[in-house]
């Protein structure tokens, strides 16, 4: 008896044929990757509006006074800055402000509540015609934010 080969049927050779592609292209995928993303970079657009210290997030307004007092025709000159910080954020501020007048600093803790202002002020005295520089240095955090602002400020001593 003669057992003859048949050849499979052609639906079989394509179900195999697919089977082989398949496997080929797995096989490629798991050598070279499947060309994913491994990194991404995105420009967003980002609006800024500069305004005055006045009208910031964190305010800020200084008041600049002078006094003159005289004794035995000596005359001096008290001079004292106050800071205004206005606290425009979302939520409530703790600010540590320290202030500085010719070697002479003073630091001070202040909570603002939201919407709300405080002040620190410091004063020196002078003798007319004096320059003194005075500088406010403040950083502050909330719960999910921080700040700082720095400023300096020139008084001319006058009687």
């Amino acid at each position: 008896m003669n057992t003859a080969t048949r050849s499979p049927p052609a639906r079989m050779r394509a179900l195999r044929t697919l089977s082989l592609v398949l496997a080929f292209t797995a096989a490629v995928g798991l050598i070279f990757g499947t060309a994913g993303f491994t990194a991404l970079e995105a420009d967003r657009g980002v609006n800024v509006t500069v305004v005055d210290d006045e009208d910031a997030y964190l305010g800020y307004n200084e008041t600049t006074t002078q006094t003159s007092t005289t004794h035995n025709n000596t005359t001096t000159v008290t001079a004292t800055v106050e800071a205004e910080y206005r606290n425009r954020l979302t939520e409530d501020l703790t600010l540590t402000v320290t202030a500085e007048a010719n070697g002479h600093s003073t630091e001070e803790t202040l909570e603002i509540p939201r919407g709300e202002a405080r002040s620190v002020e410091i004063s020196r005295t002078c003798s007319p015609d004096e320059v003194i520089v005075f500088t406010f240095d403040a950083t502050g955090s909330g719960s999910h934010l921080s700040v700082s602002l720095e400023r300096r400020h020139e008084v001319h001593c006058s009687s």
